[in-house]
């Protein structure tokens, strides 16, 4: 006789076969690749199918349906200890073993890598894929989130102002958006040269200094940590750009607003990280030391196609993965993320959510969506900020000031009203009648 099997995998099976419905109580746990021996696997996946299907279960019907697969369906009903009761328990063990074997075999991948340049950024996402399965609590009763719902109805009503998010920095968005929200994910995308990055190094910089004082992590993937600085300097002191980076053109109350602005940039809370190459794995990784270190209330990405996608994906794909971890990411730190993308060409005029260069799922996984466009491309100055989604709130457009020698935006209560180029005068053309006496086919007219 088999003597009495205690482990996971046969306690699972067992159990599916004596109690049918006992599965729903682990159907989000169990996949078949947990199951480590290939006829346990094909065992699952052939009850799964039984099951689902409303059909019976137990050794025989599965003898009968799979022969192949009957002995040891009769093997482990009979000779396997397990109570259907607490099959989820045995799910959870399984599910645990199955992460380890995973890990254990990265481990080992891991250490017959050869090239140094890919190690690090393979590592990462080799471990990543390891991540075990975070599937909640489960449903729970609506009353239950109605209490959430009521503490931050009032934590909004005694918080002063109309504001329920971290001010961006732009009054007109701010009245949109109120704020940007805890968990969502933001899409900031321009064509080249419009000012993407000033536009969130503003919102950063506001959102992180003065009595502000939030911490935030910026990873500039297209910009080194010390431009990043020196644009700082600039619209915080209100200095020309291009003196920073010609310092014997500043004049001396220049370099007093610059020892001003060096000041408030060691008191803020802003982090930069400036690393290229990144995956969006190693971007969350710092972000979660970072909320643990010192607590996080924002983060800006500059910017999606700077990101290392994974290298067996398309770029359709890879967008997609790299979008939903964000939006994951944003959503467990309870932190607004800003992610500047780029338009694709056909955005160079009124951009719409389809100029969006990449994916759709841009478009799917982000809570708003805005577009900095300038209307008129000999005016620099003017930048219309289209707010073209808001999944909690309403669509919205407003003008832009954009001072970019000092890397600053100020509203604009209208745009400018465009002066049309004086034109030469000319004389309407009168057509020419026929003669009278004359038809038009150059006959003559009856008298």
């Amino acid at each position: 006789m088999r003597r009495p099997s205690y482990d996971a995998e046969s306690a699972v099976l067992a159990c599916l076969l004596r109690d049918r419905e006992s599965f729903w109580s682990a159907a989000d746990v169990l996949v078949p690749e947990d199951f480590h021996d290939q006829q346990n696997r094909a065992l699952f996946q052939a009850l799964v199918c039984e099951i689902r299907d409303g059909r019976p279960a137990d050794a025989v019907t599965i003898g009968e349906q799979y022969p192949h697969l009957g002995d040891l369906a009769m093997d482990i009903e009979v000779n396997t200890v397990g109570s259907p009761r607490y099959l989820r328990t045995y799910a959870e063990a399984l599910s645990g073993k199955a992460c380890l074997r995973k890990l254990q075999a990265v481990g080992r991948a891991i250490a017959a890598l050869q090239d140094p340049g890919e190690a690090f950024a393979t590592a990462r996402r080799l471990v990543a894929d390891c991540e075990p399965r975070t599937l909640g609590a489960g449903p729970r009763h609506i009353s239950e989130f109605a209490r959430m719902s009521k503490d931050g109805l009032m934590r909004r009503f005694e918080a002063e102002g109309l504001m329920t998010g971290l001010a961006t920095g732009y009054e007109p968005l701010d009245a949109v958006l109120s704020g940007w929200q805890p968990t969502d994910l933001i899409i900031v995308a321009a064509r080249p040269s419009i000012g993407k990055s000033a536009f969130a190094m503003q919102s950063m910089l506001h959102g992180t200094s003065g009595a502000q004082a939030n911490v935030g992590l910026f990873a500039s993937l297209e910009m080194s940590g010390e431009q990043l600085s020196d644009r700082a300097i600039s619209h915080l002191g209100g200095i020309n750009a291009n003196h920073i980076r010609q310092p014997k053109l500043m004049e001396d109350e220049e370099w007093a607003r610059s020892t001003s602005a060096f000041k408030a940039l060691q008191s803020s809370g802003l982090y930069v990280d400036d690393s290229s190459g990144l995956t969006v794995e190693a971007i969350s990784a710092r972000a979660r030391q970072l909320k643990s270190r010192e607590g996080l209330a924002l983060i800006a990405i500059d910017y999606l196609t700077y990101i290392d996608l994974p290298k067996n994906d398309t770029q359709e794909q890879g967008i997609q993965h790299v979008t939903r971890s964000l939006k994951a990411l944003a959503k467990e730190l309870k932190v607004p993320v800003i992610l500047l993308s780029q338009l694709n060409r056909d955005g160079d005029d009124e951009p719409e959510l389809r100029h969006l260069r990449g994916s759709g799922a841009i478009e799917q996984d982000a809570d708003v969506v805005i577009f900095l466009h300038r209307p008129d491309k000999s005016d620099r100055h003017t930048v219309k900020v289209k707010v073209a989604k808001n999944r909690n709130g309403a669509l919205a457009d407003f003008y832009l000031r954009a001072e970019m020698e000092t890397q600053r935006f100020t509203p604009m209560d209208a745009p400018p009203v465009r002066q049309e180029p004086d034109r030469p005068a000319f004389r309407k053309k009168i057509p020419t009648l026929p003669r009278r006496g004359y038809r038009a086919n150059g006959g003559a007219a009856d008298e």
